[in-house]
């Protein structure tokens, strides 16, 4: 993976990393890398204390916040599997900043005028993935900040109907759909050497996307696995090829007569979707002060005191046999302050997913995290 991550994609993982420490241990997915630009916006905006609390969420100086959400949607927006979209409403009689307009890409500000054409964007930058706008408009709501991204990927090799039947572990007495495979990439199978280990299987997609499966000990909690699969992306937690020898949690490695060295992936399919309400949590989006401020948090947005009244996120992954899609969008909703807030000797490596597992989808040429999830129920 990368040696290191450019700042903006460092930062978005970080933010993705501690959502998904918060997100608990049932199925849930996240995209850290759909809010952080929207926070690195608001922060770039903001005035004390909002300008503090955000900027230490999104990680980054506030003076150069801005640049780089921008550029941190170029780098998906170049992507091949990977798109993105920023869109701003405003509804007529609220001033937006001219100065703050024209570093936006053209076309972003529009008139806020209901919920259809907002639901519109959201199906329209999601490939219908997500079908309606995260929060809700109303008569008060002046302003509306969104992003969307969206991936799809086939994979370099698909995959074949198969049976899970656990015989240890936390799904034992489980039977259900799986997904297997065989190849001759053992390079895709590591042991992350976190506080404990955790295996990964890297599977690659046919353009720029990969999915990292993540498997941890039993009793091994989902925040503590995504965190190592997290780490490995910026170096900072070592990976391990696995041997003769190797234990490491549902991988195993034995020698057999095959032609070639092997490496089989057994998985379960998945479909899973997420709604967050970011205000339940408003410390960990630095969102605390712009929501209560009785005077104008975001100057640089508009000289109209606006503060944050709502701020939420929809998103699915789909993982099936012949490959990977995932959408997210994520909103903001602004309210004038005056309003209440609302045949030889061969290699064989076996990693087999029979138990909960995170999994983070991975554009490979930037390490960014586009959606982290965790799958503690099988199909079935």
């Amino acid at each position: 993976m990368q040696p290191s991550l450019a700042p903006d994609v460092a930062a978005a993982n970080l933010l993705t990393g501690k959502w998904c420490a918060a997100a608990g241990s049932d199925d849930f997915v996240v995209s850290g890398c759909g809010i952080w630009p929207l926070l690195a916006l608001l922060a770039a905006t903001a005035g004390e204390p909002a300008r503090g609390e955000l900027t230490a969420a999104a990680g980054i100086p506030a003076a150069s916040a801005h640049d780089a959400a921008i550029t941190l949607l170029r780098r998906i927006e170049a992507a091949e599997s990977v798109r993105a979209a920023l869109g701003a409403w405003v509804r007529d009689d609220i001033a937006l900043r001219d100065e703050w307009i024209r570093t936006l890409p053209p076309g972003t500000v529009a008139a806020l005028r209901g919920p259809d054409g907002l639901d519109d964007w959201a199906r329209r930058h999601t490939d219908g993935l997500i079908d309606r706008f995260p929060a809700r408009i109303g008569a008060a709501t002046a302003c509306a900040l969104a992003t969307a991204v969206v991936v799809r990927t086939a994979w370099r090799q698909s995959f074949h109907a198969d049976v899970l039947e656990p015989s240890s572990g936390p799904w034992q007495g489980h039977r259900g759909p799986a997904l297997a495979r065989y190849s001759t990439d053992l390079g895709d199978a590591s042991v992350l050497l976190a506080g404990t280990p955790v295996s990964r299987v890297v599977v690659r997609g046919a353009s720029d996307l990969d999915v990292h499966l993540l498997l941890g000990e039993d009793g091994v909690t989902a925040p503590a696995v995504l965190a190592a699969g997290l780490g490995a992306l910026d170096g900072s937690v070592e990976t391990h090829r696995p041997g003769l020898g190797t234990v490491a949690p549902g991988l195993e490695v034995r020698q057999v007569t095959a032609v070639s060295d092997t490496l089989r992936i057994q998985v379960p399919p998945f479909v899973v979707r997420s709604t967050h309400d970011l205000l339940r949590e408003p410390e960990l989006f630095g969102l605390t002060a712009a929501t209560t401020a009785a005077d104008n948090p975001f100057p640089g947005i508009s000289p109209v005191a606006l503060r944050v009244t709502a701020a939420a996120q929809d998103v699915c992954a789909r993982f099936t046999a012949d490959g990977f899609a995932a959408a997210a969008v994520t909103a903001v909703l602004m309210e004038p302050t005056g309003m209440p807030p609302a045949p030889a000797a061969a290699l064989m490596i076996a990693v087999n997913v029979d138990r909960p597992f995170g999994f983070l989808g991975v554009h490979r040429p930037t390490g960014l995290v586009i959606v982290a999830g965790w799958i503690a129920t099988p199909a079935s």
